[in-house]
């Protein structure tokens, strides 16, 4: 049950170390990567509260409140594992200072992708069923807002991560816009 999990976290610390070594911009980089965690942890929390009433299991207790916590840290480790793959395919520990409709384009078939097998597999293992209220695309039958999710945070989430890390502490993007 939680191999998956602990796979995906020991590959996304992994990554982590791998281009933080070979960062030019350690400062920067760690101040990125903290910014991505916190707000991926935030944003994907306040989404699954929103949510949470199309799926059939829904209560707004405590301890669901802990479950979507621990499904908002899932979903944590995987935007990291995105970030950290088109880190990979572009060979660069800061991508996302160099933004382009291309690489807005893949990450939204990316993420939504991989929402759409994930939201399959869990739906056919029987992890969680839908509200008959929750919008399903046609012809795959998923929901639509966890497609969503990362078709949008993910975008949103590294953005904003890079704009806290680098003006936060007065930087320009022109300071940083060289390093890689």
């Amino acid at each position: 049950m939680f191999v998956v999990p602990v796979l995906a976290l020991t590959f996304s610390v992994v990554l982590y170390v791998y281009f933080l070594k070979r960062s030019s911009a350690k400062p920067v980089f760690r101040r990125f990567v903290s910014a991505l965690v916190g707000l991926a942890f935030l944003l994907n929390y306040v989404w699954e509260i929103g949510h949470c009433p199309l799926y059939t299991s829904c209560t707004y207790d405590l301890p669901h409140f802990i479950f979507l916590a621990l499904a908002s840290l899932a979903d944590v480790i995987m935007v990291g594992l995105l970030y950290f793959g088109f880190a990979l395919i572009y060979r660069d520990s800061l991508w996302i200072m160099h933004l382009t409709i291309s690489r807005v384009l893949w990450l939204i078939i990316v993420g939504g992708t991989g929402a759409t097998v994930s939201e399959i597999a869990h739906l056919s293992a029987g992890n969680w069923v839908y509200a008959d209220s929750m919008p399903i695309i046609p012809g795959i039958g998923v929901g639509l807002t966890p497609v969503l999710q990362f078709t949008i945070l993910p975008v949103l989430i590294y953005s904003l991560s890079f704009y806290l890390s680098n003006y936060r502490s007065g930087r320009s993007r022109t300071s940083v816009s060289s390093i890689r």
